[in-house]
């Protein structure tokens, strides 16, 4: 339904007032009148759903108060696609700096990219600093009117560091390709990574830059790869073959891996499989290993097995070989974790979680004073890998004395600030990313911890609890566990925590992964509240508890109760393993079913801290880890003792596990 004639002419006024108005001071943080903040309320509603228009009439009225970039954005940016260059110039006029000008920025920029105005692009991409969102990079090396001036980074660099999938990059392969500037070797380089990663379709657009009898083959492989390939292998005569024939041939074998590991093993194991080069061989083992890994099944650690032995010196990327230690733990092959660890690159085993299975293997075959070295290193109550060395030592989690708290001076002087403010408001207003991003802003800029924490105990003033979490994970190892693991809703979740038979140290760890303990936050799939439960999730919870029929989700105290309720059942449906009840909260307990059918890990001590770390996804993966330690740090505070950390993982009574008995933590 058309919008009434007097609504567009309120937008059309206020946009016109935008070029009016003066420059916002920097430091402008005057506080707002009762009029103004019922405009600014009225003004983020409308942003939430999408409606730019209360924004456009309330932007004469705040345009020079503190929030007026925040406004004059909300006004503009859920009208990108019809957006001219006139209107983001009259808004970049008036508001030059700050973190809302500087991401409206970003998105108009990604805009002109797309419809290719490489004249507007170029006049925005010169008033700030050069982005490092690797799409603008693309489009920026695609401008001629910024790649014939400015010192832009090769195509070919661009398109290695970007997704497959990103259209900005791949258009500037393209004409890259056609004009000569990406030679055939680095195409089918590029290539390999595609079907490694399994972009099978996105790799067919480059087809057409091949040479005429590989382009006219790439689609039919694509499509039947394992058909493709026994046309065209002939062993007797791999040495005649031509270099786009051997290119053609290694990319049906990725495919093959990614697809049907099991039948590209056969391949590479056979006799005509067995004259390939050995580092092929050993590429495609890894590969078909790393596909079987993700799938649980336990074939991947006799291909990862193979594939060393094939060729020593080849090295799989990272998140190969992270997962060839993954199944080399799950298959308890302690010789395999070690390989794996020392084929990962430097970076990624500076990692403490890497650090920690690779002693534990070496503990595992009796190499215990190095272990025990590592151990002592990473020991920690604040992380999983410190956590869960804490336990191989055999010491409880022990939280150090809270640092002071910061000078009352230092909070004050921080409030003031407008980015402080800006922050606030819009942790108010419920707009909590935007919030983010502002305080990101306001961190940046601090010079030292001290700063940070009374930026961090300012927020918690205002009880902006995601702010101080968020401000916390900068100030590390510093004691003050009162800011990074704050409490708020205490007594709410011990209720909820005590009416569904849950310890109240897990309901207030999985929040504050959740949520952060903000309020009424929603994500972008439709997660509601402080335990972000899926309104589908409340709905059929709320048929199996009668109790909870006037449970409000979007209350949090309602929130609470339907998410503690579903929580409960997960955990009961798991037989009481926290570790599979915190997978089921974020995963589904569909998924969890079903990599217990493939694989039951066996019953020790370990073997829930094994199983988190071989979860395929990788959101549940880091989200099962971080909700287990948090439980460990909040049950230290609220029951005040010392928690073994290993006590949370154990998997006994589920799926068919047998209890361990106590005594059987094994020490170093």
């Amino acid at each position: 339904m058309p919008r009434p004639r007097r609504l567009l002419n309120i937008a059309l006024c206020a946009a016109t007032a935008v070029a009016a108005l003066l420059p916002l001071a920097a430091h402008a943080v005057a506080e707002l009148t009762p009029a103004q903040e019922q405009l600014l309320r009225q003004a983020a509603r409308g942003f939430a759903n999408k409606d730019y228009l209360p924004a456009a009439s309330a932007l004469p009225e705040l345009g020079q108060t503190y929030m007026g970039s925040w406004v004059g954005y909300w006004a503009l940016q859920p009208r990108l696609s019809t957006l001219t260059q006139a209107q983001y110039e009259r808004y970049a006029r008036q508001f030059p700096s700050g973190v809302a000008p500087e991401l409206l920025r970003r998105q108009w920029l990604l805009q002109l990219g797309k419809r290719q105005d490489w004249t507007a692009f170029a006049q925005v991409y010169r008033q700030g600093p050069a982005p490092q969102l690797i799409s603008l990079r693309c489009y920026a090396a695609s401008d001629p009117l910024l790649s014939s001036e400015m010192d832009l980074v090769p195509p070919l660099l661009l398109w290695r560091a970007a997704s497959p999938t990103d259209q900005a990059c791949n258009g500037l392969a393209k004409a890259a390709l056609a004009t000569g500037q990406i030679s055939q070797t680095a195409l089918w380089e590029q290539l390999q990574r595609f079907f490694r990663q399994g972009f099978f379709q996105q790799a067919l657009q480059f087809a057409p830059f091949l040479p005429a009898p590989a382009a006219r083959s790439l689609p039919r492989l694509v499509q039947n790869p394992g058909a493709w390939i026994e046309g065209r292998i002939d062993p007797a005569s791999s040495g005649a073959e031509s270099p786009e024939t051997r290119e053609l041939v290694r990319l049906a074998l990725l495919q093959l891996a990614y697809q049907q590991p099991e039948r590209a093993v056969a391949w590479v194991s056979s006799s005509q499989g067995r004259e390939l080069p050995a580092a092929l061989r050993a590429e495609i083992l890894y590969q078909s290993a790393w596909s079987a890994a993700r799938q649980l099944r336990m074939e991947a650690a006799t291909w990862y097995a193979q594939a060393y032995r094939i060729d020593p010196s080849y090295r799989p990327d990272e998140e190969v070989s992270a997962w060839m230690l993954r199944v080399a733990l799950r298959a308890r092959d302690w010789p395999l974790v070690e390989r794996a660890y020392a084929l990962m690159p430097t970076a990624q085993r500076e990692r403490g979680e890497w650090q920690f299975w690779n002693a534990f293997a070496q503990w595992q075959q009796g190499q215990v004073d190095r272990a025990r070295a590592t151990f002592t290193r990473l020991a920690s109550p604040w992380d999983y890998a410190g956590q869960l060395s804490l336990a191989a030592l055999g010491r409880p989690l022990r939280l150090p004395s809270s640092a002071p708290d910061p000078a009352p001076q230092s909070s004050a002087t921080l409030a003031s600030q407008g980015d402080f403010q800006r922050a606030i408001t819009l942790y108010r207003l419920g707009l909590y990313f935007d919030a983010l991003a502002e305080w990101q802003h306001l961190l940046d800029n601090l010079p030292n911890s001290g700063d940070v924490r009374a930026a961090a105990s300012a927020a918690a003033d205002r009880q902006a609890w995601l702010l101080v979490i968020n401000a916390s994970t900068r100030v590390r190892n510093d004691g003050d566990w009162r800011q990074g693991f704050v409490l708020p809703f205490r007594r709410a979740i011990l209720a909820a925590a005590r009416d569904n038979g849950l310890d109240p140290a897990f309901v207030a760890g999985l929040i504050r992964q959740e949520s952060g303990f903000a309020p009424g936050i929603a994500s972008s799939a439709g997660a509601q509240g402080l335990m972000q439960v899926m309104p589908a999730t409340a709905a059929w919870i709320k048929s199996r508890r009668p109790m909870l029929a006037a449970a409000d989700l979007h209350s949090d105290t309602g929130n609470l109760e339907i998410g503690s309720a579903y929580l409960a059942h997960v955990l009961e449906r798991f037989q009481g393993a926290l570790p599979l009840a915190a997978a089921a909260y974020n995963a589904g307990p569909g998924a969890v079913a079903r990599w217990l059918q493939r694989w039951n890990p066996q019953a020790d001590p370990w073997s829930g801290a094994i199983f988190a770390a071989n979860i395929p996804y990788r959101q549940t993966r880091d989200y099962v880890q971080a909700v287990l330690s948090n439980t460990a740090i909040y049950s230290a505070l609220l029951d005040g003792q010392e928690p073994d950390p290993l006590a949370l993982w154990q998997l006994q009574g589920s799926s068919g596990l047998e209890p361990v008995a106590a005594t059987a933590t094994p020490q170093p």
